[in-house]
């Protein structure tokens, strides 16, 4: 494969960075590559059946649209290939070196002139200020507390433990107290990375001989912001050195700050002395928006764009769309998309016909047949259903049965005697075991909990 063709790739990667979200990009492109090209047809090699199926699905314009940029020659075809990576395309893609398209945001969000010590690529993101952050009821407490710390870093509430449900606003608080804190005073050193990142960096550390480099980077700052805490749970060696890295900024009274999406006390695998520390300063909860919060954040999120809907067109997404934030912004993603692409205006009809899919996904209670849910786990992990509900115990089995298992319980609502009949007649125990053992993967692994979610995506399709 010609090297140009590899760096048309890399570039493409970074035009994907940027429009889609972290966890879609690394789940789905991460291990991506160009695996041949002839005449106009692309082949991207892909890791599983899985990922290609996805891609061709959900993300082929996107693909093409991002490789003719960077080509002049007319991209006819993409087409897909499951194989692993060239050693060199391995390592590119595990450091992230891929070319990043620079985003003006400048016409939208104003520029914070800010001070970031950035392991990796973990930045502040300019949408997420104080300013463009809706207070309801079911948010002020936690807002209100960011704001003290925001205007009094390491003495208001230190640590503040902020947590909630995925898509609520937890990292908009959290980038949004960085943002403020450098407004005030740009030499401050201010660290936002997440839970996940701060492990890799110290594995690397241990691994590579580099703890002196690991301790500069994480303790010599003012404030240490952290993203989904929740998944330092079951990490001995881990908790070990957030520990010493807390205590070590804590007795400096630099700020600490914290999310997560759930309480301290709830976290599986967590070392009590962390449980104690994470709940010395203020532990602040973020709940679902209710119908006037949802309101004012569609409102809001209009503004932003520079868009005016008919208040009857906000209170029909409002009254259907309940879950979170991410969702109602969707939606108007959606929405507003198709009326610039059939030039018309986002009236009620257009509305109630181009969300239909999105609310009825919201509206219904899933009615989801056991069939459906071994079919889609045969595909994503590449298991015969036979092996699923068979006696075998090979590790390739293992996890795919008890993800089975955890989903039929805890989404298709059936009980444990029921369950192990529909997988080959199983003790019920056994069956609480293979649930007990995902519910702790979960807390404990972003993978894991990343592949529950995109089953359920794929099972409610």
């Amino acid at each position: 494969m010609p090297e140009d063709y590899e760096k048309i790739w890399s570039t493409a990667l970074g035009e994907l960075e940027v429009v889609l979200s972290k966890a879609n990009f690394t789940t789905w492109f991460r291990d991506t590559f160009i695996y041949d090209y002839k005449k106009g047809v692309f082949t991207v090699g892909v890791p599983t059946f899985f990922i290609e199926d996805w891609l061709k699905k959900k993300y082929i314009k996107e693909i093409k649209n991002a490789l003719q940029k960077q080509t002049k020659e007319q991209i006819e075809d993409i087409k897909f290939k499951v194989a692993s990576p060239p050693k060199k395309t391995k390592e590119l893609v595990d450091k992230s070196e891929v070319i990043h398209t620079p985003v003006d945001n400048s016409k939208s969000f104003p520029q914070v002139e800010r001070v970031v010590d950035k392991p990796r690529n973990d930045t502040l993101n300019e949408r997420y200020v104080f300013e463009n952050f809706v207070v309801g009821t079911e948010n002020q407490l936690a807002h209100a507390a960011a704001k003290s710390v925001a205007d009094k870093p390491g003495k208001a509430y230190n640590p503040l433990y902020v947590y909630g449900d995925s898509g609520l606003g937890k990292t908009h608080l959290l980038q949004a107290i960085g943002h403020k804190i450098l407004i005030k005073n740009p030499k401050i050193k201010v660290l936002y990375v997440s839970c996940e990142t701060f492990t890799n960096d110290f594995i690397e550390a241990v691994r590579g001989g580099k703890a002196k480099e690991f301790k500069n980077r994480y303790r010599n700052v003012d404030v240490l912001l952290v993203d989904d805490i929740q998944f330092l749970g079951a990490k001995e060696q881990t908790q070990e050195e957030f520990f010493h890295t807390f205590n070590h900024l804590h007795q400096k009274n630099k700020q600490v700050v914290m999310t997560s999406d759930r309480a301290p006390k709830e976290i599986k695998g967590l070392e009590k002395r962390l449980q104690t520390r994470f709940e010395w300063g203020m532990v602040a909860d973020i709940q679902t928006p209710g119908y006037e919060t949802r309101c004012a954040i569609l409102q809001s999120k209009c503004a932003e764009k520079g868009r005016v809907i008919d208040r009857d067109v906000v209170s029909f997404i409002a009254e259907n769309i309940e879950s979170n934030i991410r969702e109602l912004e969707g939606a108007l993603i959606k929405l507003f998309a198709y009326c610039d692409l059939a030039e018309t205006t986002p009236s009620l009809a257009v509305t109630e016909k181009i969300l239909s899919e999105i609310i009825s996904r919201n509206q219904r209670r899933q009615v989801v047949s056991v069939e459906k849910v071994l079919k889609s786990i045969q595909k994503f992990y590449h298991i015969p259903i036979e092996d699923l509900v068979s006696r075998k115990r090979n590790k390739e089995v293992i996890k795919p049965r008890h993800v089975a298992m955890y989903i039929l319980k805890n989404v298709v609502g059936l009980s444990y005697p029921e369950i192990g009949r529909e997988l080959g007649g199983k003790d019920h125990t056994t069956i609480i075991h293979g649930c007990k053992a995902i519910t702790k993967g979960i807390s404990a692994s972003r993978q894991l909990k990343d592949e529950i979610e995109l089953l359920k995506e794929s099972i409610f399709e």
